[in-house]
């Protein structure tokens, strides 16, 4: 930020804006948000594999986006034991099992030899002294089996039918496959998550400690983009067609236009329709294709539009997109469970200053 034209000069531009007492605050305020941090974190979808890093977890699931999935048919690693019929992957347990009932063979003299030089056969294929010579005797082989060798074959026959093996289970990293999220998170071969949009509520009824929680997840998604090196727009929305939109990135600009933002304070009315419709437009670019939408309201929101609606599933089914949605009250509103695929209710109220029942 000291690269510009004006260079380090406290007593212009930038560095007289009251927001940065404001950022300030936010920043000792953001230590004690752990949740704020965690639900960044898991904002934007990967763009594939990449390091071994905490992502959400993924599953096969047909008619979604592609994603990248641990999979059987990559055989990378062993990453535990499992039950199977795969005679390959069985541990040496059970290849001892079915060795146990595999039949063993004996050198044996031939019909009508005499008793010495059967002796001596028996004595040479058990391994013992012969006491007569056997240059002179035909021996032949003939399977037998040991003690409950039947019994051992039949249990492994049995146990690889029923897919009971005890086994190696192999598998690796399958990409482009389709998935869909399940919303645990775990250590993934995931590439850097993608760009997040924020949509967030300016109206009268987020004054006060909501308006704080506001601004400062603001921030948070700044410092996190910035962070991840991953892109990051703000949609600041209130009465119909009142939307001001913002770029978080660390630049001039950039910040100028957020520290006006911190130093204003809600008010106007709530429509949620107009900005989604915006976040939905600029998925269409391929630099936001891989985008999450979070929005933060009150939930004191008129009923979405329907068409809206169906645009957003259609979003979700082609492109995956996950809709977020934080709560800053306790009463959960039927438009947000209608919006959101997840809902999230802020609770660490004590850290901005107020207590949860009055919220």
């Amino acid at each position: 930020l000291l690269e510009g034209e004006e260079g380090f000069a406290l007593s212009q531009g930038t560095w007289q804006r009251d927001g940065w007492r404001e950022l300030d605050d936010l920043r000792k305020k953001l230590e004690n948000l752990k949740e704020l941090r965690e639900l960044v974190r898991s904002l934007g979808r990967s763009g594939g594999k990449g390091p071994l890093r905490k992502a959400p977890e993924e599953l096969e699931s047909t008619r979604h986006p592609p994603g990248v999935v641990r999979s059987p048919l990559q055989p990378e690693e062993v990453r535990g034991l499992a039950r199977s019929g795969d005679l390959s992957r069985m541990l040496p347990s059970e290849m001892a099992l079915l060795a146990h009932g595999w039949p063993r063979k004996v050198k044996v003299p031939a019909a009508g030899q005499d008793a010495a030089a059967a002796a001596a056969a028996v004595g040479q294929a058990g391994g013992g002294v012969a006491t007569a010579s056997t240059e002179d005797a035909q021996l032949i082989e003939e399977e037998y089996f040991l003690p409950g060798a039947h019994a051992a074959r039949m249990l492994h026959r049995v146990r690889r039918a029923e897919r009971m093996l005890l086994s190696y289970e192999r598998c690796g990293w399958l990409d482009d496959t389709p998935s869909r999220l399940t919303g645990r998170q775990e250590i993934r071969p995931a590439a850097e998550m993608g760009p997040i949009i924020l949509c967030l509520d300016t109206s009268g009824s987020m004054r006060g400690a909501r308006e704080v929680v506001a601004k400062a997840l603001a921030l948070e998604c700044m410092r996190g983009a910035h962070r991840q090196q991953r892109p990051c727009y703000l949609y600041a929305f209130s009465g119909p067609d009142q939307v001001q939109e913002l770029e978080l990135s660390v630049d001039l600009p950039s910040l100028e236009k957020l520290l006006e933002f911190l130093s204003c304070s809600f008010q106007g009315g709530t429509d949620v329709d107009k900005p989604l419709q915006l976040s939905l437009e600029r998925l269409q670019k391929d630099e936001w294709a891989k985008a999450d939408i979070l929005m933060v309201t009150d939930g004191e929101i008129a009923p979405p539009n329907e068409k809206l609606l169906a645009d957003i599933a259609a979003a979700h089914d082609e492109l995956g997109l996950e809709v977020h949605g934080l709560l800053v009250s306790s009463q959960v509103s039927d438009s947000m469970e209608k919006l959101c695929t997840h809902l999230h209710v802020f609770k660490s109220w004590s850290a901005v200053g107020a207590e949860s029942w009055m919220y």
